[in-house]
């Protein structure tokens, strides 16, 4: 088994497993405690179907795109945008993969249907924490 990573952040002991693929070899992702050097940041290690390597650094970059129009949504109060671009993220998180994502989408959602700026910002953050340490792994 050879691992193509996407971003190349170092994962301590494994975690919890969510929905699917760690060791076993199924799809999905795992939950790490932090890295090597004992930093508590949590990782994400995501086992995407390696049919879909080709798409998987195009459907990050949308993620972080869509960080950016989400924040300014919320600085125009366009709930009614927030609420549609999670809808949207809800749908297409888990068949890349992304399973944690796509449970954010649903917070995302519940917030921008309840007008809640802060917790929309609060989702936000998280979701742009789970970008910034989301290690790919693709099982060839």
């Amino acid at each position: 088994m050879s691992d193509k990573t996407i971003n190349d952040k170092t994962v301590g002991d494994s975690g919890k497993t969510d929905q699917g693929r760690a060791s076993d070899g199924r799809m999905g992702e795992e939950r790490a405690g932090g890295d090597a050097a004992g930093n508590s940041t949590m990782t994400w290690v995501v086992r995407p179907d390696p049919d879909l390597e080709d798409l998987i650094p195009s459907f990050l970059g949308n993620r972080r795109n869509d960080l950016v129009e989400i924040r300014g949504a919320v600085a125009r109060s366009d709930y009614e945008f927030i609420r549609r671009t999670a809808h949207t993220l809800k749908g297409i998180c888990r068949p890349y993969g992304f399973g944690h994502l796509e449970m954010l989408a649903k917070e995302l959602e519940v917030a921008g249907q309840a007008e809640d700026a802060a917790g929309i910002s609060r989702v936000a953050a998280e979701m742009q924490a789970y970008l910034d340490n989301v290690r790919v792994v693709y099982d060839n």
